[in-house]
């Protein structure tokens, strides 16, 4: 039986410095943790959100030497949700992994999702909020986290514990189905893509996962947080204002795609 093949996404800004670790660590273990997985890995589409430090050239030279490596560049910085959206649409695997450049959660952690993705769920999202003991992170991020998490509940209805975390899985086609009409760029696009998942009949599984607080983090927790409140509140009333949408389905005689030939000069969108 063959195995499902897997894209994985990783955004990127202004990430010269970490970006390479990350590159290197996918060249030594990334088909490994991907066949214990019961996958195979086919692509790693790194999508860069117009970053200014390097990152894009560094990115090509990557890409021209490692045929895995398939480069999605922007103009300008649209946000994580904007990039994370092209990246899944470009994405020719049967499933789509979407994970931080950091690896804060390590891919060795992609069997616990694969799981219930291979038996029957539509997606898979990592939670650092149902095993605590699996989660290093500080005292005030945990604070933020959960409070977030209780706006999110209550505006939404959602019964996830933790939509954030950036270790998701998706089976591609249902992925590119909830990112196509996507609303928000920035910071609560995770909201809005598993409000859309539950319209849409899609089965999505919460699973604990390791996860490790990166000390180099980007995030400035407080501004972070209010301009992600903001935006919940915003797309929680959009969402009741809109109809609902079709239930997502593989088209009848789908055949699974090959991998498209990389573009060394990497892919704009």
């Amino acid at each position: 039986m063959d195995r499902p093949t897997l894209s994985i996404v990783v955004p990127v800004y202004n990430e010269r410095g970490r970006l390479p670790i990350f590159l290197d660590a996918m060249a030594r273990e990334g088909a490994g943790d991907c066949r214990a997985a019961g996958t195979e890995l086919v692509e790693i589409v790194v999508v860069d959100d117009g970053s200014g430090d390097g990152t894009h050239e560094l990115l090509l030279e990557r890409a021209a030497a490692e045929p895995l490596i398939k480069p999605v560049l922007t103009n300008t910085n649209r946000g994580k949700g904007a990039v994370v959206a092209a990246g899944v649409r470009q994405a020719v695997g049967d499933l789509t992994l979407v994970t931080d450049v950091d690896l804060s959660t390590p891919l060795s952690e992609l069997p616990k999702l694969a799981a219930p993705v291979a038996a029957g769920a539509g997606v898979a999202i990592g939670s650092r909020a149902l095993e605590r003991d699996l989660v290093e992170r500080s005292l005030y991020r945990n604070a933020m986290s959960r409070g977030y998490n209780l706006l999110v509940r209550r505006l939404t209805g959602l019964p996830y514990r933790d939509t954030q975390c950036g270790f998701k899985l998706v089976r591609s086609h249902i992925g590119r189905a909830l990112v196509r009409e996507q609303l928000i760029e920035r910071y609560a696009f995770d909201v809005e893509t598993l409000l859309r998942a539950r319209a849409a009949g899609v089965k999505v599984v919460e699973v604990p996962v390791v996860w490790r607080q990166d000390e180099d983090s980007r995030v400035t927790p407080l501004r972070t947080a209010a301009k992600m409140a903001a935006d919940t509140i915003w797309i929680a009333w959009r969402m009741r204002r809109l109809p609902p949408p079709a239930a997502v389905r593989r088209p009848r005689g789908a055949r699974r795609q090959p991998a498209r030939p990389l573009r060394r000069q990497g892919r704009r969108v």
